[in-house]
């Protein structure tokens, strides 16, 4: 009799709690998915109705062919609820429509006989448009494989414990993580390792929330039905944790009488803190590539991030300049071998990636008052100065080092050191030239080449520009004396940032609204909508700042309509600085110089730096007699030339660097 009454008292926690309460969860759950599903296809809709209107009248169609594979590439979401055939499981069953088990005491065998890996799961195959349930690359490195073709376990240690054990083989886990967390609270933390975007967030989270609520809910009900078997298994399950210690892995975790969703534990570990992964070192070792960094002290008291893929034995030596707005990362944004600093490396060079002051982390001496009180004069003469006599430094220490030793493989003569200018790159390596050039001392620069230079501007100035040069009519008196520089400031507000640009990106509609907004400002410039949709997100991490001496240096040389030193605005000022009433022009110094050969190269849908502008830069060069190359790309806007280079550009772009 006491049995019947505890199996009728264990059927209704079953049917009140499992069955009525989880079905109200999952329909729950559901409902919010597909609420934040919806509203995102009717904000995306209305942005891709004006684009349509507006833009491109096919338009709709394909952003209606690209959406439909879903919002979000790399999601949570989208690969926690991958679709694997025509008919669409719940989100929390489809995880578990893997691969039928092999027969128990059989070993998978493969095309490599016995112990060989078992073939993946059906959800990672079929076509490129059907993304796997994992889609996890083996990478190497410092990391714990687990061990392929081993049998999954059974249900004996829940649903969690279930997919746990059927992720072996799958995943590579770092030995740091592995020690910490078990495989299931490292589910999402391995897969999404991309900044999720708001949309996302708020459809995370507000499943997590639901899944809190309905435990709760739960566990009422439990106590309601006199059930408080799951409170001892909670505080036994706690207090095994606890004696195991930190540096034990945690056991595989026991059959409770609550059911729970796998989803609750899951959800909360893809919310968890990541370590970011956008930065230039992590780029760099990502890809596979040597890295060093070293810092770099200017006269006036900045110091600079130097960052070098060596090949210490190279006598080619090739350093990068960014521009405006950018950092040396950009030159290994891409993180393949395609990225030019990549392709120099691999072509044999010895790769130096500068930066200017005001990119993170923005460190100075003390002796430094004012941060962002400089223009386009520091950054040729001081920035430009610094890092390149660093170069010099290391190199003839290391030719020296040579030497002594007596190595076969010594630089027999001196290294030959080519620099590469972007935009306010380019423009601030003419200055460092010209400095040089007026003070005969040593410059080091084998040969130069300019992408896009800034400089002259007296063609098609773009909206964004004339919007700061008009800023700088009625306000600048007032903003040169303000120490501030243009950037995004915090943590919260940078993530905020990167998040937006993630939802930008994966709904074609808000792109294409950018990529117009893009365009409105830059000049027509189809590269600005092209890099900055996708790249935004780390990008973000290394935004440089804009100060005001720079904007205010690039109007004075769009009203003097030549490219020259900034002027401090007084007679005496410029004496002090200059010699001279008025600032000298950087072509000047240039007169019969031939010992460094310089190639131009300009983009023809250029918005910012059109090629007409370029081309004045050549004209004075070749006027005053300098071994000097000019080239126009077809169809290169200004961000193509770093961001996304042709194969075709990278391999002419080295081809002239290679020359001696």
């Amino acid at each position: 009799m006491v049995s019947l009454v505890n199996a009728v008292h264990r059927f209704c926690i079953y049917l009140i709690v499992d069955v009525y309460i989880g079905i109200v969860e999952e329909v729950t759950k559901n409902v919010c998915r597909e609420t934040v599903r919806q509203f995102l296809r009717f904000t995306n809709s209305i942005p891709a109705f004006f684009v349509s209107l507006v833009d491109d009248k096919f338009f709709w169609r394909k952003m209606r062919r690209t959406y439909n594979r879903g919002h979000g590439v790399e999601g949570a979401w989208r690969q926690f609820w991958s679709t694997t055939n025509m008919k669409r499981s719940s989100s929390f069953n489809a995880i578990f429509e893997l691969e039928h088990e092999e027969p128990k005491g059989e070993e998978p065998k493969g095309e490599g006989g016995k112990g060989a890996a078992r073939k993946p799961l059906k959800c990672c195959e079929g076509s490129e448009d059907r993304r796997g349930l994992w889609p996890i690359p083996e990478r190497s490195g410092k990391g714990l494989m687990m061990k392929k073709g081993g049998q999954a376990a059974k249900s004996s240690g829940g649903y969690v414990h279930q997919l746990s054990s059927r992720l072996k083989g799958l995943m590579v886990v770092p030995e740091k993580l592995m020690r910490q967390n078990s495989l299931d609270q490292l589910l999402f933390q391995k897969l999404d390792v991309d900044v999720s975007g708001i949309a996302e967030d708020v459809s995370v989270n507000s499943q997590v929330a639901i899944d809190t609520y309905f435990n709760f809910i739960k566990s009422v009900w439990r106590v309601v039905l006199l059930d408080f078997s799951f409170v001892a298994e909670k505080l036994g399950m706690h207090w095994s944790e606890k004696e195991a210690g930190p540096s034990r892995q945690p056991s595989s975790p026991k059959q409770v009488s609550v059911r729970r969703s796998p989803s609750l534990i899951m959800l909360k570990a893809s919310m968890k803190k990541k370590k970011s992964k956008f930065s230039i070192m992590d780029t760099i070792t990502d890809a596979g590539y040597p890295i060093h960094k070293y810092e770099v002290e200017t006269k006036d008291g900045y110091l600079l991030d130097l960052y070098r893929i060596p090949r210490p034995e190279s006598q080619d030596v090739v350093m990068f300049q960014h521009g405006m707005m950018d950092s040396a990362y950009g030159w290994v944004l891409k993180g393949d071998e395609s990225a030019i600093a990549f392709a120099a490396y691999d072509r044999g060079f010895d790769v130096f990636l500068a930066n200017f002051r005001g990119t993170p982390p923005r460190k100075c001496r003390p002796r430094v008052k004012k941060f962002w009180m400089y223009t386009f004069n520091e950054l040729g003469m001081y920035d430009m100065r610094a890092a390149i006599e660093k170069i010099h430094e290391l190199k003839e220490a290391e030719r020296a080092e040579m030497e002594n030793r007596k190595e076969e493989d010594a630089l027999s003569s001196s290294y030959k050191l080519r620099v590469v200018g972007h935009s306010l790159g380019g423009a601030a390596l003419l200055i460092y030239l010209a400095a040089a050039l007026k003070q005969k001392r040593d410059h080091h620069i084998h040969r130069m080449v300019l992408l896009s230079p800034a400089g002259r501007h007296e063609h098609s100035l773009p909206l964004m520009a004339r919007i700061l040069c008009l800023m700088d009519r009625v306000l600048g008196p007032s903003l040169k004396t303000l120490n501030f520089g243009m950037t995004v400031y915090g943590s919260v507000i940078r993530v905020g940032a990167q998040k937006m640009a993630v939802d930008v990106s994966s709904l074609p509609g808000l792109k294409g609204l950018f990529d117009i907004l893009c365009r409105i400002l830059f000049g027509g410039d189809r590269s600005f909508g092209d890099v900055l949709a996708p790249y935004w997100s780390p990008y973000i991490q290394s935004m440089p700042g804009l100060c005001w001496g720079i904007v205010r240096h690039g109007h004075q040389i769009v009203n003097g309509k030549c490219f020259s030193l900034y002027n401090y605005g007084s007679r005496a000022e410029n004496l002090k600085h200059y010699g001279s009433a008025l600032p000298p022009k950087v072509m000047d110094a240039y007169e019969n110089v031939r010992s460094v050969p310089i190639d131009i190269f300009a983009g023809e849908k250029d918005g910012v730096c059109p090629p007409k502008s370029v081309y004045l830069q050549y004209l004075e060069l070749e006027r005053r007699g300098v071994p000097v190359t000019f080239k126009e790309l077809p169809g290169f806007g200004h961000l193509n030339f770093i961001h996304q280079p042709s194969e075709e550009f990278t391999d002419y772009l080295l081809s002239r660097l290679s020359l001696s």
